[in-house]
């Protein structure tokens, strides 16, 4: 692994090359979900006439997505698989609701597939760099 030197501070001192854009953008997009997915489970276990599976569902995703934000933020090797399995689950569910939601869910798609799919956010992810 190569690492880039902090010429900013101490020439001597080592540091990670930064995260790609797109993985950044990626990252936010999926703690926004985490936190609203949170937020719909507290409303439907709060509300009187919400229904236990829709806060278990909206659990389940708040969970789904804060492994995909800590995966990515972490630089795991294996953090693309996880985000493409919750952002297909996430556009299929929302091909049901034929409307706005449907061309969120299969926007993000596009933009994960994007994201995910650069040369930056490969070789960041896999660990490999290149000597520029």
């Amino acid at each position: 692994m190569v690492v880039r030197i902090n010429r900013r501070s101490d020439p001597g001192l080592l540091q990670h090359p930064p995260m790609p854009g797109t993985v950044q953008a990626t990252v936010l997009i999926f703690a926004l979900l985490a936190l609203l997915f949170a937020l719909a489970t507290v409303h439907r276990l709060v509300a009187e006439d919400g229904s236990l599976g829709a806060a278990g569902f909206f659990a389940a995703m708040a969970g789904a997505s804060t492994l995909v934000t800590v995966a990515l933020a972490g630089r795991r090797r294996w953090a693309a698989y996880p985000t493409y399995v919750v952002t297909i689950l996430l556009a299929t569910a929302s091909l049901g609701l034929f409307g706005a939601i449907t061309i969120v869910g299969l926007g993000l798609l596009a933009w994960v597939v994007f994201a995910l799919s650069t040369r930056a956010a490969r070789d960041w992810l896999s660990g490999r760099r290149r000597l520029r």
